[in-house]
């Protein structure tokens, strides 16, 4: 596969912005309903890629979702 700089511009801020939603998932500070917002709307954005590059990539990112998603829950206290 031949990868354009946008391409991969695009990973790295992709890869950076699912590493801050995670780091904040994980130190308690955001709801676990905020990162469903979050992550719904990183979904949303990718539903348009073409089926290509979407099956290759978005198992690896619903396993990323899922693993953010319960840092949330396991990290989230509402005092």
């Amino acid at each position: 596969m031949n990868v354009s700089p946008e391409y991969t511009l695009a990973m790295a801020s992709l890869n950076a912005s699912l590493q801050s939603i995670r780091m904040i998932a994980s130190t308690g500070l955001v709801s676990p309903r905020d990162v469903d917002v979050s992550l719904e709307g990183v979904a949303r954005t990718l539903e348009h890629l073409p089926d290509e590059l979407s099956s290759r990539i978005m198992p690896i990112l619903d396993k990323q979702f899922a693993a953010i998603k319960r840092a949330a829950e396991l990290n989230w206290d509402e005092e």
